[in-house]
């Protein structure tokens, strides 16, 4: 039941808390019912928090959960994305999410590429340098928070944040501009 659902993301974000977090990033969420539910029991466990999805890349071009959800209607209740797609597929994700909430602060985290199964092991494509050659199209698109999920590695963090310090926000909007102010 929903009730249940309830009391089980509560039971997580209190024992987070207990253990000394002050945050809870919910990732992967596909529907918003469950995202929903999900911040709304990590907030009354009094954490920040953050709550991303996971979207599809449609033959139409479009983006949506497997549950269906666009990335402007998840950017109504809850703000972000990961998984599934690598850099390059994220930036249409965000600055979808970004035209329909441009107050609300954006987190991303794809993955390293689209995985490959090669001589028997799962290979992602995205090379930290290239991974990191896609975040000033994510600023540019909305993004507040970059990191990476599945195939990022340290290196690509690594990478990652030396090319987002070069930024910084914007007092308005919370839109990010390079040090040059562009």
């Amino acid at each position: 039941t929903e009730q249940e659902l309830y009391d089980a993301f509560r039971a997580q974000a209190d024992a987070l808390l207990e253990g000394g977090v002050n945050a809870c990033c919910i990732e992967t969420m596909s529907a918003i019912d469950e995202g929903t539910l999900a911040v709304r029991a990590a907030k009354v466990s009094g954490a920040e928090t953050i709550c991303t999805f996971t979207f599809n890349h449609l033959p139409d071009g479009s983006y949506r959960t497997m549950m269906g959800v666009s990335p402007e209607e998840m950017a109504v209740a809850v703000i972000g994305a990961n998984c599934s797609l690598g850099p390059a597929a994220m930036v249409e994700i965000v600055a979808a999410m970004h035209a329909a909430a441009p107050q609300v602060p954006i987190i991303v985290h794809p993955n390293a590429g689209i995985p490959a199964f090669v001589d028997g092991e799962t290979r992602y494509p995205d090379t930290p340098e290239s991974f990191a050659a896609q975040v000033p199209a994510l600023v540019r698109a909305g993004a507040s928070i970059i990191g990476g999920c599945c195939g990022t590695t340290p290196d690509h963090i690594k990478v990652i944040a030396e090319l987002a310090a070069r930024y910084k926000p914007r007092e308005v909007h919370h839109e990010m501009v390079d040090a040059e102010g562009q």
